[in-house]
């Protein structure tokens, strides 16, 4: 099977069974912007310091199902965190979110882990339902690298921190296994080579955080 990049396991993880990721759950949203912008960071195509994203090469080929995103955050001046968040989660419309899921969505389609759907009235839309077969790869990939002795990369570490933020690790895995998790996450974050993930951790919790204020600001 093509090796995927975050974001898409992420996606494949996060969407139900009608193509969406569900808009009654905010972390769910900004997880997926965030797995994006940590896919650009382990590739080196952005820097991420004091809550601003700045590009500093183009988008690689391997991420090219980003560059909605990519061309959001390429601009003259570095661009908040927090215009990030509320442009795809707090915008009248949707038209950002609904961009870079087209265009993940449409890369799993390519590879046949998705199945296209017409959505919305008149279907004037398109959604992706992951096919099961990219659910059990996904899922047993976590399990292979987590639970078991081994290396653990930090794409799958990104993506275990991304799907509890985003509380959808309970559908996946039973409290045992998420018990075990856990403690191999702490062991890596502590370790000498752990400092990538830490990194990941505290722009992931920034983001919530952010989400948690313009909750507040438009509630």
């Amino acid at each position: 099977m093509k090796d995927l990049t975050v974001t898409q396991e992420y996606m494949i993880c996060a969407l139900n069974e009608k193509g969406k990721i569900s808009g009654f759950s905010t972390e769910r949203i900004i997880c997926f912007i965030a797995a994006g912008l940590l896919e650009m960071k382990l590739e080196e195509c952005i820097e991420i310091e004091n809550k601003r994203v700045k590009v500093t090469a183009e988008l690689p080929e391997r991420i090219k199902e980003l560059e909605p995103l990519y061309d959001f955050v390429n601009k003259p001046r570095p661009v908040k965190i927090e215009k990030i968040v509320e442009e795809y989660s707090y915008n009248f419309t949707d038209k950002n979110l609904a961009e870079l899921m087209n265009s993940v969505g449409r890369s799993l389609s390519e590879v046949g882990l998705a199945d296209e759907k017409e959505a919305g009235f008149f279907g004037k839309r398109k959604c992706y339902i992951p096919t099961t077969e990219a659910i059990h790869y996904v899922i047993d990939m976590v399990r292979s690298e987590l639970l078991e002795e081994g290396e653990v990369t930090e794409d799958i570490a990104a993506l275990v921190l991304l799907l509890e933020k985003a509380k959808i690790i309970k559908k996946y895995f039973s409290d045992y296994e998420r018990k075990e998790m856990k403690n191999r996450m702490k062991e890596i974050v502590s370790s000498e080579d752990g400092r990538m993930i830490k990194e990941m951790i505290d722009h992931i919790e920034n983001m919530m955080a952010v989400m948690t204020v313009l909750m507040v600001m438009y509630s």
